[in-house]
């Protein structure tokens, strides 16, 4: 099982859109906008997708 941060900007200070930081526990933060972007990410790090370059 792998453990993942996620850190959400606020809705104030992002204009509305969702943005934030997708962590895995002992790896580098990767920055995210929008929905498709987050989701692209969750499926990377369950293995059901290519890494994101």
């Amino acid at each position: 099982m792998r453990t993942l941060i996620v850190r959400l900007v606020e809705p104030e200070q992002s204009g509305g859109q969702l943005r934030g930081l997708v962590e895995e526990v002992g790896g580098e933060p990767v920055r995210f906008a929008g929905t498709e972007e987050i989701v692209e990410l969750l499926l990377a790090a369950a293995g059901l997708k290519e890494e994101p370059t």
